[in-house]
């Protein structure tokens, strides 16, 4: 998941893509940009004529119908600057999830599960992983990462190898975190289907409403 996919980009962070574009291909059409920043054709024409007004960008015209777009030295230094904002904003977003990824690791600690299996290797184990790796503290033992993509197996997650799920009912362990959202209930089917019990079964997001 991209974080264009989760957001819906500001006007700042729309100017940041276009003159990064630029940036790196001189070349790049007016179309192009307008597919890879998801805005109409109009609209870039219009950041265009803005950026080069301010001194960002510069426009070679090779015929009536090819324009070449350089980045001026200042327009670099504009998209430094959002950049470092950018960076800044994604940093507190990230600290915010950890702290909530703290607080449930905790949580379940509390409830005696010291030793867990997540199923699902993706970007909320990534998270999951990432934290407990940064904080010694926390008392926990990912004994395994499991996933049901073939293609991920044998592959590392944050110096985790992923193994298929026949791990689950061969190896010593005190439950199962389901670390997927859009997998969610589909794991939880797979995880009854394998006559794992289901007080194992850890949720980070809302239980699964499957009927059984």
């Amino acid at each position: 998941m991209s974080l264009n996919e989760f957001f819906n980009p500001t006007p700042l962070y729309k100017e940041y893509l276009v003159l990064d574009l630029i940036d790196k291909d001189k070349n790049i059409t007016q179309r192009e940009i307008s597919k890879t920043v998801g805005i109409s054709l109009s609209m870039v024409n219009q950041y265009l004529d803005e950026y080069e007004n301010k001194g960002y960008i510069i426009r070679e015209y090779k015929s009536t119908k090819v324009v070449k777009y350089l980045i001026t030295e200042k327009g670099k230094e504009r998209k430094r600057v959002l950049n470092i904002g950018y960076l800044s904003a994604t940093q507190r977003l990230y600290k915010s999830a950890k702290e909530e990824t703290t607080t449930f690791i905790n949580q379940i600690i509390e409830k005696g599960f010291k030793n867990i299996i997540f199923y699902g290797a993706g970007e909320v184990a990534e998270i999951f992983l990432q934290t407990i790796n940064d904080n010694n503290s926390i008392p926990i033992n990912v004994v395994g990462v499991v996933d049901d993509d073939l293609s991920k197996v044998g592959k590392k997650i944050v110096n985790t190898t992923i193994k298929d799920n026949s791990i689950v009912n061969n190896i010593k362990h005190d439950g199962v975190l389901i670390a997927s959202y859009t997998n969610h209930d589909q794991i939880y089917k797979k995880l009854i289907s394998l006559g794992y019990p289901k007080n194992k079964i850890l949720y980070f997001f809302n239980e699964t409403k499957s009927e059984e």
